[in-house]
Formats: structure tokens, C-alpha cells, sequence
């Protein structure tokens, strides 16, 4: 377990470390941390969507898999939503990212390269599943309920323009039109976004660093800690019971969706909230708190 602790997991959680540092030496401001984020909303993140679901082996996908582990998350996404709305009294549109932050993992910019170090290739087909259903359904889904609940006139033409003019759901839509209709991406376009999209694990991880080392621990940590035990540890154990009683799916072949589910609260919600200008620090909270927990229940896993 230490082997695959500091060979496989570590070295992906390090450079938010860093961040945290450069916070505290005062190397990086907020706005400088603001304006990085931006990049990662507007450039990166949307490149890397594209290019995942465009290049996603869509044939060798386990619908089954897909369909328990959709199920377990919404089922967390309303209990995360309930936990933060409901008892700990926050505002609606941070409680709707508190609640995506329960369920949607940091699986494209950690358990992805952490997954694909320790298993190789077999690994790619399961989480691919998982990051398309998780992009097309959950947050996209969550970026259109943000925009209706922030337009000041919420019509469905001004909702609709709002949320296809969002970048995010460009690159997702693009790349659903190129898996779907089987078109190859043209070398250049396919170099090009791999070199961007490269970038954008590491430096969304690097401005959540960033951000944590400018708080100066006001607020609690009951609602964190709460948000960080449900997704790495009730999440995992609610998807492996709907693997295997609703789905009839044996643990070992579920074992990379496990992986997924036992992984820490996502990166995402956090950039949305960024950009939505919506209360960010019980969700940085959470992803540290949920990032150190799975670092030892990955490498546990694995």
C-alpha cells in the first residue's frame, strides 16, 4: 500500500501542494489565482472535454456500469444537496454545487492518470464511460440549472443561449459529434488538443492550491468534512451495492468504477463556482479533505 502510495497516488496530489506553498509565500494573489482559473474554464477544460469524449472507446463501454454508477451519483448529488440546503442552512446555489461536489469525482484530473499508472490501458475504457456520462448528464446538467437559477430573465430561449454559448458545452457537444458520427481527428487539431488539455489537470489542481493557502481558517469544517466522508466513503459503498444487487456485476469487474467512486470531490464545482461567483471555500474544504482520504483509500483499492 505505501509502494502504490507514493508511486501512484502522490505524485498527482503534489502539485496542489505546491500551489498551497506559493499561496503562503505570497509568490501568487487571488486575483492571480482568479485569472488562472479562467484560463482552465474558458481554454483548457473545454479542449479536454472535447478531446476525451471525441476519443472515447464508446464499443468497449459497459452500459450496465454506467447505468448503476449514474444512479449512485444522483443519489449522493440529492443527499450532498439535502446535507448542505437543509441542515447546514447554505444558500441554494452553493448547496447545488456542495451537492456536485458530493458526487462528481476528480476523476479526469486524478484518478484517470492514478488508474491508468497502475493498470495501464484497462483502465481507460471504464473511467472514459464514467467521465462521458458525468459530463453529458451531470455537468452539463448542473451548468444549465445554474444558469436558469442566475438569469435575471430565465426565458428557455435566454436559458438555451446561456448554456450553449458556455464553452464547456461546446467542447462536450463537439466531441459527442465526432465519437457519434466516427469522424478522425486531423493530426493538427489532434496535437493541438492534446497539448492543451495536457495542462489543464495540473493547473486546475495548482489554483485549488492557490485558493486554499489564502484562507485564513474562518468558517467551520463540519460541512466539509460531512461533503468529504460522503463522497469517499458512503459513495463507494452505495455504487458497489448497486453493482451488485441492482446490476448483478461482480466486484472485480466494477473495480475501476469503484476506484471512481472512492476518488476525491471534483475540481469542477469548484472552477464553477469560481465563475459563477458563488461561496468556494466549504467545496475547497471538501476536495482537500476528501483528496487526503483517498490518497490512502486508492491506494488501498489498488
Amino acid at each position: 500500500m505505501i509502494e502504490q502510495f507514493f508511486n501512484h497516488v502522490a505524485p498527482f496530489a503534489a502539485i496542489g501542494f505546491v500551489g498551497w506553498i506559493f499561496a503562503k509565500c505570497g509568490l501568487f494573489s487571488r486575483e492571480d489565482a482568479r485569472s488562472i482559473n479562467r484560463y482552465v474554464f474558458y481554454v483548457a477544460l473545454p479542449i479536454l472535454m472535447f478531446r476525451l469524449i471525441a476519443n472515447a472507446p464508446r464499443d468497449e463501454f459497459d452500459l450496465g456500469l454506467m447505468r448503476g454508477y449514474l444512479i449512485s451519483e444522483v443519489l449522493i448529488y440529492i443527499l450532498g444537496f439535502l446535507i448542505a440546503y437543509f441542515i447546514f442552512k447554505r444558500e441554494r446555489l452553493e448547496s447545488i454545487l456542495i451537492g456536485m461536489s458530493s458526487a462528481f469525482v476528480n476523476h479526469v484530473f486524478f484518478v484517470l492518470p492514478v488508474a491508468t499508472a497502475a493498470y495501464g490501458s484497462t483502465a481507460i475504457a471504464p473511467i472514459m464511460s464514467i467521465v462521458v456520462i458525468d459530463s453529458i448528464i451531470l455537468y452539463a446538467g448542473t451548468v444549465f440549472l445554474l444558469d436558469v437559477l442566475t438569469l435575471k430573465k430565465a426565458s428557455p430561449i435566454n436559458v438555451l443561449y446561456q448554456t450553449f454559448r458556455n464553452p464547456h458545452i461546446i467542447g462536450i457537444l463537439i466531441g459527442i459529434l465526432f465519437n457519434f458520427t466516427n469522424l478522425e481527428l486531423p493530426r493538427s487539431v489532434d496535437n493541438f488538443t492534446a497539448f492543451v488539455s495536457s495542462v489543464a489537470s495540473p493547473t486546475a489542481i495548482f489554483t485549488l492550491g492557490l485558493i486554499l493557502g489564502f484562507q485564513k481558517g474562518q468558517g467551520g469544517w463540519k460541512l466539509p468534512i460531512t461533503i468529504a466522508l460522503v463522497k469517499t466513503i458512503i459513495h463507494p459503498l452505495l455504487a458497489l451495492a448497486i453493482f451488485i444487487l441492482g446490476f448483478s456485476l461482480e466486484p472485480n469487474a466494477s473495480k475501476m468504477a469503484l476506484l471512481v467512486a472512492a476518488g476525491p470531490c471534483g475540481a469542477l464545482p469548484f472552477v464553477l463556482a469560481l465563475h459563477y461567483k458563488i461561496n468556494e471555500r466549504a467545496i475547497a474544504q471538501a476536495i482537500l479533505i476528501s483528496s487526503i482520504i483517498s490518497l490512502f483509500g486508492l491506494s488501498y483499492l489498488i
